[in-house]
């Protein structure tokens, strides 16, 4: 589906951004900024998966694991998205929810927001 530039915000405020690459065979990898000790990360590089839902709307869902500074796990978290393909199929956007759960599956911290990315190309 290809590479994007992504922006995350939530309440109004940029929340995360990187570089996403959508794989033909319905998988995604995320390089992203976020610095491991922010409350919208852990590290900059994890994995997806993603389906269609619709005409130019897919579903995306992104498991990833959390470490202190030490490299001690401390959580597990998922960031699902919806994403609309604009006509050109060169930007998307739509919602996003980023959720972190401890080791024994209690929720410990939720945020939801906008998301849009604009498409990159080689030239």
């Amino acid at each position: 589906m290809g590479f994007w530039h992504l922006l995350f915000t939530s309440g109004g405020q940029p929340f995360d951004e990187g570089y996403d690459a959508w794989h033909s065979d319905g998988t995604e990898t995320l390089n992203d900024n976020a610095p491991p000790t922010s409350p919208n990360g852990g590290g900059n590089f994890c994995m997806g998966v993603y389906e269609k839902t619709g005409v130019g709307a897919y579903k995306l869902k992104h498991p990833f694991w959390l470490t202190d500074a030490c490299g001690e796990y401390y959580a597990q978290g998922v960031v699902l998205e919806q994403v609309i393909l604009d006509n050109g199929g060169n930007s998307y956007s739509n919602t996003f929810s980023k959720v972190w759960y401890d080791l024994n599956g209690n929720g410990i911290f939720q945020a939801n927001g906008t998301l849009a990315a604009q498409r990159v190309t080689a030239d």
